[in-house]
């Protein structure tokens, strides 16, 4: 008799979860080469979107600026000897390029080549008897001496640089290049590292992304084969001139992604793609595309009869 109950269940538990599992490839299946190549394109696409957007929240956790006196203490060891300079600021985590004269709505909808983390700089000139490899060698030295972790040193050429860290700050001192005959500038910056909220955001961005993307794609598919043609193909020029449109942007904003993993101390925004110039209008259009693409095909499918998914059918 409890055999026989212990069968009864194990059996009712076989049965929800073949159900269960049938529905979820039912849900998850795409048939043909095609099809998975565009739900892996989208899957990807969505995946840096949400990953893009998770970066960006985990950024929202970033410190304010210190106040003009802290960064005095904090940038000292980076200042040249004996040099007064009043500091400049940019207080905001990323945005444009302040010094650019471009209207907001320009930026807000056209984009910008010139996205940019918030920092207190300050700014130096000298003339050519200084040697800028020296200037940049030195100040290193001397941040090292006082406590931070050399992050970044490369002293070739004409704009020479290092970095450096400690406790959530980034300093940074580097050449400008020529400023005009014989002169040349110098920037001593201190700028947030990466929070730590960002990067396990946007891996759970990435991850989400991914499946969202593939089950729409999924869905999408199962939609048209039940549209007419000629909705079919408008469903279809929507949704493939939408990624299309989408593509630069997202590359770029993966190539951010990757960039920010490989190199946690730097800021960078995983979102930089969907700012830049040019990239971001087509961003807009491609994901209004998309978007009208999907609600058509769920609107011209809806009220008709959907498989119905069997016992065994798994």
């Amino acid at each position: 008799m409890l055999q026989a109950v212990i069968r009864d269940r194990l059996a009712r538990r076989y049965r929800v979860l073949s159900l269960l599992l049938g529905g979820i490839r039912y849900r998850f299946r795409v048939r043909g080469g095609v099809g998975v190549t565009v739900a892996v394109g989208a899957a990807l696409t969505v995946a840096v979107v949400l990953g893009a957007c998770g970066n960006f929240l985990g950024w929202r956790s970033a410190a304010p600026l210190p106040r003009d006196a802290e960064v005095l203490q904090l940038a000292g060891p980076a200042l040249p000897p004996g040099a007064l300079a009043q500091p400049q600021r940019w207080d905001f985590t990323f945005d444009q390029n302040p010094e650019y004269l471009d209207p907001r709505w320009f930026y807000l909808i056209g984009g910008t080549d010139e996205y940019r983390s918030g920092k207190v700089f300050f700014q130096f000139t000298y003339s050519d008897d200084q040697p800028r490899q020296g200037m940049v060698k030195a100040a290193g030295e001397r941040l090292r001496a006082a406590g931070w972790h050399l992050h970044n040193s490369d002293l070739r050429g004409c704009c020479p640089e290092v970095a450096a860290t400690k406790r959530g700050w980034l300093i940074e001192v580097f050449s400008e290049g020529d400023l005009e005959a014989s002169r040349y500038g110098l920037q001593v910056a201190l700028t947030r590292t990466t929070p730590a909220s960002v990067l396990p955001l946007t891996a759970g961005g990435l991850v989400v992304g991914g499946l969202l993307g593939w089950l729409l794609t999924a869905g999408a598919f199962r939609r048209a084969y039940r549209l007419q043609p000629a909705r079919r193909t408008v469903v279809v020029l929507l949704c493939s001139g939408g990624l299309l449109a989408v593509l630069p942007a997202t590359l770029l904003s993966g190539v951010a992604i990757l960039a920010a993993y490989l190199d946690s101390a730097s800021p960078t925004p995983g979102w930089l793609g969907y700012t830049f110039l040019g990239l971001r209008p087509l961003a807009y259009l491609g994901g209004t595309a998309v978007a009208v693409g999907l609600l058509l095909a769920a609107a011209s499918a809806r009220g008709c009869q959907r498989p119905v998914i069997r016992e065994g059918s798994v």
